[in-house]
């Protein structure tokens, strides 16, 4: 299956609710098939319950447009701490009932993490997970949505692995239960580790269910840097740059395997604005490069079934 659709993030575009119809016309004249809401900016939640005057100012924003929807849910959210589950477990809940009313396709939620140093303790947390997973399958099926964990990269705690998560959501099993795969979070995580980039993707990419799409040099911080800029002078860090302005191979990660249809969600940093219309074109040429790949596998598969 190939990659079928091209989403942009409000994040950074969209801090508040007002601000959303002004965000969604640019991105409907950029082309975009997606817009990806950002949680955290629109105040629909409130203490882990949907606010119901700000979900009918939503949904009559995002109605009658030829825009599909995704939610990216909290930036804090994860399921590996026990003292804060609950709270992790209800917000999320309240996310998956909000994409249910506003149609959205895909919810983002950030993987958890674990201490570097103790694996035993690294194991308990991601059972945690797992078993929190597990329990949130079949609500996000009875809303219609993919909760799809997100890989991401940290200097000061452990991360999985594109591999690891695949692991993670096989074991989980729940067709609910997805990957959002983030190109450069792997890519930072690789440059830490030294695992293969590319073979650990193709072990991700058949259980996607979403992807972002921001470029990077898989650098990690090796010093601290006083502004953003610095960062990207340096190159160093997760920079949120327009794909081709890093060090990702961005045709061969459209040709991976993906077997579901997947939207392509470009996560900008605000300071590349004016890059927008040429990173919606490369977008678009993944795209393209992506469906020629489906096609040349199933021409493969064909052929071989018929020798």
């Amino acid at each position: 299956m190939p990659i079928t659709a091209l989403g942009l993030t409000t994040g950074d575009f969209a801090n508040r609710l007002q601000d959303l119809p002004a965000c969604l016309d640019r991105f409907e004249a950029l082309g975009a098939d997606y817009a990806e809401l950002s949680l955290g900016a629109f105040d629909v939640i409130a203490d882990c319950r949907i606010l119901p005057e700000r979900l009918r100012e939503l949904k009559r924003i995002c109605a009658d447009r030829p825009l599909g929807y995704t939610l990216h849910g909290p930036l804090v959210g994860r399921f590996t701490s026990r003292r804060q589950l609950q709270a992790q477990i209800d917000v999320c809940r309240a996310a998956l009932d909000l994409c249910g009313e506003i149609g959205a396709t895909a919810q983002v939620h950030h993987g958890g993490s674990g201490p570097l140093d103790d694996r035993m303790e690294r194991d308990r947390v991601f059972a945690l997970e797992r078993e929190t997973l597990a329990a949130l399958g079949p609500h996000a099926a009875d809303c219609g949505v993919l909760l799809c964990v997100e890989n991401l990269y940290g200097d000061e705690a452990y991360f999985m692995s594109p591999a690891e998560l695949a692991a993670q959501i096989e074991a989980v099993d729940h067709p609910n239960i997805r990957a959002t795969v983030d190109f450069s979070h792997a890519a930072l995580n690789a440059g830490a580790r030294g695992f293969d980039l590319m073979a650990e993707l193709a072990i991700l990419a058949p259980l996607a269910g979403h992807l972002h799409i921001h470029d990077s040099f898989g650098k990690p911080r090796s010093f601290k840097t006083y502004t953003y800029g610095e960062g990207v002078n340096f190159g160093m860090g997760d920079l949120h740059l327009p794909p081709g302005w890093g060090g990702l191979d961005w045709e061969a990660i459209a040709a991976l395997d993906y077997r579901a249809d997947v939207v392509a969600n470009l996560e900008l940093s605000m300071r590349f604005e004016s890059a927008l219309p040429e990173a919606v074109a490369r977008c678009r040429e993944m795209i393209e490069i992506s469906r020629e790949a489906a096609s040349r596998d199933r021409r493969d598969a064909s052929a071989a079934h018929s020798v």
